[in-house]
């Protein structure tokens, strides 16, 4: 019989190491010095870090595989809320396609579900297996690839400094501010800025003023050129400003390294940054048909799960709605959920939400979780589910009112990778 527990002993954390490896061979877990390096860091994360610990699958003392939970802090829709977050899923490859992998998602669904947490989160290796579990798809990525010289240049880049390791919580205070006013952004700790000035290969510049910073950048160099040392590309990690002024110097002196930068390649959860450039083609010099010239590629990465639909509308209690009334049947699909399938009546009383227990209502929607769940997170409006056949609605004369309750012009930005 199959039994989830945190590991607790350094032979559990190489027997883990061992599986991660085997499921992410790019990790590059192979020689014994790495698989040593691993378990140290492993066991290190889950003494020092409150909010991560490791579980594993065991059937006796099998090690069948492990997960890595996260205890977060969100901000959705101006309102904080615990969410639970997974990574790190491996399977032993001698036991894949025995549900050790919905073993691992049931028990992590309801430890959290257990906490009185409504919403867990993950980065999937495969979204398709997530989305049968009720995993709704996140903001996409775009990833561009601008020339420096297409970039703004502004007046100055005076208050662009390094930012070295004792900046670390002025760092901190920047995203702090903008995460107390940014949907889907994580609650950051000191020690994660610490943590990034330890790694080597990133480099950090901020606008800096008044012994403040007001906006910063995370970036790293890759060549570009496989015969030539000098030309290479920087690519943009993190990009984070509070306001015109700081986004401008970043930019200008993004554009001053045209001299050795052949690309500034900008991963970014934002389809309105193509605006910013005096030309957003990349460099394929493709043409899509007809007449539509490449400027970006794009992925899809974070997915969000809402784990106790009645836990998130009692959440967003305080969330004005968009001053909408209407009493609002939702109709949910899922199947890992027993508790989440069925229907509830929420009234919007001037964009506040309640849920109440008669059954009178306005109009029903009926959709699955996951969809739901990129639905509360505002990743998409109801008009687009119903438009592709995601979601169904009782009264299509209501339409325009449901896609208002769940609309925001602030799709979910998630800058925490784990």
């Amino acid at each position: 019989m199959k039994a989830i527990r945190k590991l607790s002993s350094e032979g559990e954390f190489i027997a883990f190491a061992d599986i991660v490896g085997n499921a992410y061979p790019g990790f590059n877990i192979e020689t014994e010095e790495q698989k040593k390096k691993f378990v140290e860091n492993s066991m290190k994360v889950q003494e020092e870090n409150p909010f991560v610990t490791f579980y594993g699958v065991f059937e006796e003392d099998n090690l069948l595989g492990g997960m890595r939970y996260h205890d977060f802090k969100m901000n959705l829709l101006s309102t904080k809320i615990k969410v639970g977050g997974v990574g790190l899923i491996g399977v032993d490859l001698l036991h894949k396609k025995e549900k050790v992998a919905k073993a691992i998602m049931t028990k992590f669904i309801e430890d959290y579900r257990s906490q009185g947490i409504s919403m867990a989160i993950l980065y999937p290796f495969n979204p398709e297996f997530y989305k049968k579990m009720g995993f709704g798809f996140g903001t996409s990525i775009s990833q561009y690839r601008v020339k420096p010289s297409n970039l703004p240049k502004g007046k100055s880049k005076s208050n662009i400094k390094h930012i070295r390791g004792n900046d670390a919580k002025k760092l901190l205070d920047c995203y702090t501010r903008i995460y107390e006013k940014t949907n889907g952004l994580i609650e950051k700790y000191e020690r994660e800025f610490q943590l990034l000035f330890n790694n080597q290969k990133m480099k950090v510049v901020g606008y800096k003023k008044n012994n403040e910073i007001k906006g910063y950048m995370v970036f790293e160099f890759k060549p570009s050129h496989d015969k030539n040392i000098f030309v290479n590309d920087i690519i943009v990690n993190q990009l984070l400003f509070e306001d015109q002024e700081s986004l401008m110097e970043l930019m200008t002196f993004l554009n001053s390294q045209s001299d050795q930068i052949n690309n500034v390649i900008f991963n970014i959860q934002d389809e309105n940054f193509r605006f910013i450039l005096e030309d957003p083609r990349n460099d394929s010099s493709n043409i899509l048909t007809p007449v539509y010239h490449e400027s970006s590629m794009q992925g899809t990465g974070i997915m969000y799960r809402v784990i106790d639909l009645k836990g998130i509308i009692n959440e967003l209690r305080n969330h004005n709605f968009n001053n909408e009334r209407c009493k609002l049947k939702i109709t949910i699909r899922d199947n890992f959920i027993p508790d989440n399938d069925g229907s509830i009546i929420v009234d919007f009383n001037n964009g506040f939400p309640t849920i109440v227990d008669n059954k009178e209502y306005d109009v029903e929607i009926n959709l699955d979780i996951a969809d739901f769940s990129s639905l509360i997170t505002c990743t998409v409006n109801f008009k687009s589910l119903y438009k592709y056949g995601r979601a169904l609605i009782s009264d299509e004369s209501y339409l325009k009112k449901v896609n208002n309750i769940f609309a925001s012009d602030e799709k979910p930005i998630c800058m925490t990778m784990f």
